[in-house]
């Protein structure tokens, strides 16, 4: 053994020296046939660790307490980005109910966990790169209160009966992930069925495991990376509850509720202009604390937070302008699942800043901080964001990203049209371009060439969404 299984320190001195290392030079032969990413793992494990293939419910270093994940990172323009969520045990649903946090079985594979990331090569799978190993360890600092939140939260489902309505959206890093190879079988009935223990309400559930969320693992990477500065909103406003994480925020924020943006700023002395880039970013920051404005909020990119300003009109609570979100590659769009989606990711909370004016061009003293809340899609919401995600997937497939160019008038010139769906014919979201300029184009799997798309929530929605919360 060429390290101490029961000793840590060993176990992290010996996963260093795969720093920098390719997966092919780890493998004995060259010989041996990689066909997909998920071979990764267990490479690592066998002929590096010396773990043979096994399902055992106790930690890979049993004696050391700890166990091993293997992190995918993919490219994004100018950073590293954790590729998916990872899964740190399957569900029993019938010992789940008859578990303690202290003694589940998810809490023995979180309390260690030695991560390992590497960056996937997609073309060649051997020569993916090793790139940064991290033991973690499951304490407060480390948010074990927001994890445990979340697994209490399956449990009480399942116990109650509801296994079968399980989804990833209901928590918010521990989540119950979809397991098995999905689909129907050649009766339509649904793959992955197991029979959980409450059946009031259906005998059947899908198979499910507990996993950590992309974004959890993500802020983790970047930390590690030391590219971006993290304060914790956690500490910042010294929040022990989960229950209370929210509420604790919106207090804050709205206790400035009417004031100008000039009158904060002159608050807090942060010298904002109308050119000023992410002003509301800035004073939420200072509002609940923060030592450094640079400082992105780790809890928000832990938990999938997006922060969304909403210029509105004054009295009417119309915005002038739709909310945008990531620009997308729609070769990569089509081929998504819904529940694995990134755009499923970006919706999963918002934090939405009204932020009033009586025109676009308002200056700072004609603007005002609005009443802050939260936003997740209800169930019947989701389901009408899902059907009309679908729909332009659908349309994307089908060739409609193909522009003709319309004439304007002889001063304008020319705009491409598509034959995607408008906003005007959609109930939440809508596809559009969100390009730099007309040279800020993208591919569809045809060849078409179009500027880069992003989906938007429709202004009639979010004026909905501010009638109702406000």
């Amino acid at each position: 053994m060429k390290y101490d299984n029961s000793d840590a320190i060993s176990i992290v001195n010996y996963a260093n020296k795969l720093v920098g290392k390719t997966i092919g030079e780890i493998l004995p032969s060259q010989n041996i046939n990689i066909k997909n990413k998920g071979i990764v793992g267990t490479i690592i494990e066998e002929y590096w660790f010396g773990i043979k293939p096994n399902s055992s419910p106790k930690p890979d270093f049993e004696k050391a307490g700890i166990e091993l994940k293997i992190i995918p990172l993919i490219q994004q323009k100018t950073k590293l980005s954790v590729k998916e969520r990872t899964k740190i045990c399957s569900i029993n649903y019938k010992e789940l109910t008859l578990e303690t946090w202290e003694s589940s079985h998810a809490k023995k594979k979180l309390n260690k966990i030695l991560f390992i990331y590497y960056l996937y090569d997609k073309d060649y799978i051997k020569n993916s790169l090793i790139k940064k190993i991290d033991l973690w360890e499951l304490h407060h600092g480390n948010n074990e209160f927001i994890i445990k939140y979340d697994w209490l939260n399956v449990q009480k489902r399942v116990k109650n009966g509801y296994a079968h309505k399980l989804s990833e959206s209901i928590c918010e890093v521990l989540a119950p992930s979809r397991s098995g190879s999905g689909g129907k079988d050649k009766n339509g009935k649904l793959k992955d069925l197991v029979t959980q223990p409450n059946q009031t309400y259906s005998t059947d559930a899908l198979k499910r495991a507990f996993s950590l969320k992309q974004s959890f693992t993500n802020q983790r990477w970047n930390e590690l990376s030391k590219k971006i500065k993290y304060e914790s909103i956690i500490g910042s406003l010294k929040i022990n509850e989960f229950d209370k994480f929210e509420d604790t925020i919106l207090e804050n924020l709205n206790r400035y509720k009417d004031k100008s943006i000039q009158e904060l700023s002159d608050t807090f002395s942060l010298n904002i202009n109308n050119r000023s880039k992410n002003q509301i970013a800035t004073i939420i920051k200072k509002v609940i604390g923060f030592k450094s404005v640079k400082s992105n909020i780790k809890e928000f990119e832990q938990l999938g937070i997006m922060v969304k300003t909403i210029n509105i009109k004054k009295n009417n609570n119309y915005p002038f302008e739709a909310i945008s979100f990531q620009t997308m590659k729609l070769q990569d769009f089509i081929k998504e699942e819904w529940e694995e989606s990134t755009f499923k990711e970006h919706i999963n909370k918002i934090l939405f800043v009204p932020i009033y004016a009586e025109n676009k061009k308002a200056s700072l003293n004609e603007k005002f901080l609005g009443k802050s809340f939260f936003w997740s899609p209800s169930t019947e919401e989701e389901k009408i964001i899902k059907q009309e995600w679908k729909r332009y997937q659908s349309e994307v497939i089908d060739g409609k990203c193909k522009v003709h160019r319309v004439k304007l008038n002889s001063k304008k010139g020319f705009k491409e049209v598509s034959k995607l769906s408008k906003e005007s014919q959609t109930t939440i979201i809508h596809l559009r371009p969100h390009g730099r300029n007309s040279n800020d184009r993208d591919n569809d799997h045809l060849g078409n060439s179009i500027v880069k798309q992003c989906f938007w929530l429709n202004k009639t929605f979010v004026q909905k969404l501010l009638t109702q919360k406000l």
